[in-house]
């Protein structure tokens, strides 16, 4: 027997919790990356276009590895993966605080918290999709698990910066490791999730339930080791005993028992966790010999058949025409792109970009307004919570709301004796229809939320490189704060329209995409969309670099 494969409110609100933590710390770790680039210019010595390398990868190879992760995900379980990716970040950046060279930090702290990075996201967007993808609250429960992409970047760039006043930036990565270890809470909440994706065994009231092949018992050890024989009779399918049940209730030796305990940790694989080893579900017949039978048993428990069929499925489907003869979703992407390479610069250099420009000659900032300035990338990150609760509340109500509006408008105007909107004719207001075919389309109303959206995140960052804060250099101490001057404020109020910007690209991307390309090939156009966002990351961070060099 099994356990129930239905999910409580709680469990499936545990979910959500747990995709919160992921995204808060995740994305925390990522946009704090800024505070930490000047403290890596100075410890290496080195120009700032390596030094820039390293949020580049940060931002970049994380989205990489996507279109190899996701299946790897999907077939080993979601609170493995992303018990899994809380180790590789802590261990990238306690491995960071030893590295005596740039070259082993580009390695420790840019490709391997890549790789936890990308684990811990996929986990806890696949987790939740998984979960609330049939349900009528799925947009609030994707909103809410984002949401802590906006709180974990509004509170750590304060964080690491008040660190940093007292521990070297070793110390800081040091104490960060620690911090990210805490994301393997997200495991734990995905644990149920799991639980009822792979078959948990549950102790027999007996061992002696064997069928047979043939008239012949066919035991679980019969067929690991080989005794059993295959004959000419009837197939039958066969239920095997657990073994591994039998093995902790009557323990031959303390390694056997250890091991039954050690394989329910959460950094085990799902299906190998919760599915007995060794305990087959496959029907066997017959005419199937022990080699067959082995063979089955050992893909069942590791997943590799499994894992390639869906990777395989993955890669075919980069090559669809469907993919690749739509100019929505080609323009899209691209136009994402290098809103993607523009919106990394503010994250990566604001911090900075204050503590420069409103140093005396002596190049000192006084301790307030050094505070104030790790301020303006918590701006970003807030404002980016506030576009994600926005824009997700826009777009959540578009559907819910269209009918009940066209329905009165139509109900208005038979009233007044004129033509339904149907009938009338084009030529009268060509506003009106323009907005009626719009407001009638799900997906054109997104794509033109993506254009104000784009011409806002435009503004927004130009405001930020057009506004004088060098002249502000000689009007702050101790006692006056660049947040009392109007360039100061003008400078927070920037900060805060480019993170709402960029919440808005955040909920749009996944509508924008099943709208164009449809559940097929949504799989196929997310890697797509993601590899190429992180190439345009990488080159923004380049070209940033560069300017702010030349600068």
């Amino acid at each position: 027997m099994y356990r129930s494969r239905k999910l409580t409110a709680f469990q499936r609100w545990l979910i959500v919790v747990g995709g919160f933590v992921c995204y808060c710390l995740a994305d925390g770790f990522t946009y704090s990356v800024g505070v930490l680039y000047s403290c890596f210019l100075d410890a290496f010595n080195l120009s700032s276009s390596s030094t820039a390398v390293l949020p580049g990868l940060l931002y970049a190879v994380p989205q990489f590895t996507a279109i190899f992760l996701c299946p790897l995900l999907e077939t080993y379980g979601y609170s493995s993966g992303a018990s899994w990716g809380a180790i590789l970040l802590s261990v990238s950046c306690i491995a960071s605080a030893y590295a005596p060279n740039i070259q082993l930090l580009y390695l420790t702290f840019g490709l391997l918290s890549s790789f936890g990075l990308q684990l811990t996201y996929s986990s806890a967007i696949m987790a939740v999709t998984e979960t609330f993808k049939d349900d009528r609250l799925f947009g609030l429960a994707l909103g809410l698990t984002m949401c802590g992409s906006g709180v974990g970047s509004f509170a750590f760039n304060p964080f690491v910066a008040w660190l940093l006043e007292s521990w070297t930036w070793r110390e800081v990565l040091f104490i960060e490791g620690a911090i990210l270890l805490n994301s393997m809470v997200s495991a734990s909440c995905f644990h149920h999730l799991d639980a009822i994706r792979f078959p948990i065994a549950v102790k027999k009231s007996s061992l002696d339930l064997y069928q047979t092949i043939g008239g012949e018992p066919l035991t679980q050890l019969s067929v690991m080791v080989g005794e059993a024989r295959a004959t000419e009779a009837v197939p039958r399918s066969i239920q095997i005993p657990d073994e591994e049940n039998a093995e902790f209730n009557n323990p031959s030796t303390s390694f056997r028992r250890l091991w039954s305990c050690i394989r329910y940790a959460m950094c085990i694989p799902s299906r190998c966790r919760f599915r007995a080893l060794g305990c087959s579900t496959t029907p066997v017949s017959a005419a199937d010999t022990i080699e067959d039978i082995r063979g089955d048993m050992a893909n069942e428990r590791s997943g590799c058949a499994d894992f390639l069929t869906a990777f395989k499925v993955s890669l075919k489907q980069l090559g669809s025409r469907g993919l690749w003869k739509n100019p929505t979703y080609i323009v899209y992407i691209f136009a994402n792109g290098l809103a993607g390479a523009a919106i990394v610069i503010p994250w990566t250099f604001i911090y900075d970009h204050g503590i420069l420009s409103l140093s005396d000659e002596n190049g000192n900032l006084d301790d307030t307004n050094m505070s104030k300035v790790s301020l303006l990338p918590s701006l970003i990150g807030m404002g980016s919570l506030i576009g994600q609760i926005t824009f997700g509340l826009i777009t959540s109500q578009l559907g819910q709301l269209r009918a009940p509006l066209c329905s009165c408008w139509l109900t208005q105007t038979n009233n007044l004796g004129e033509q339904p909107p149907s009938i009338s004719p084009e030529g009268k207001n060509p506003f009106l229809r323009f907005f009626r075919r719009t407001w009638s389309d799900k997906s054109l109303c997104h794509l033109l939320l993506f254009m104000v959206v784009l011409l806002w995140s435009g503004l927004s960052t130009l405001l930020i490189s057009l506004l004088p804060l060098s002249t502000l250099a000689g009007h702050i101490s101790a006692h006056v704060s660049f947040f009392s001057l109007p360039i100061g404020r003008a400078m927070a109020a920037a900060c805060l329209l480019v993170g709402i910007s960029y919440g808005g690209f955040y909920v749009l991307y996944p509508q924008i995409l099943i709208d164009t390309l449809g559940e097929n090939l949504w799989p196929a156009g997310l890697g797509v969309f993601l590899f190429v966002n992180g190439a345009m990351n990488l080159i923004g961070t380049t070209i940033g670099e560069a300017v702010f060099s030349y600068k």
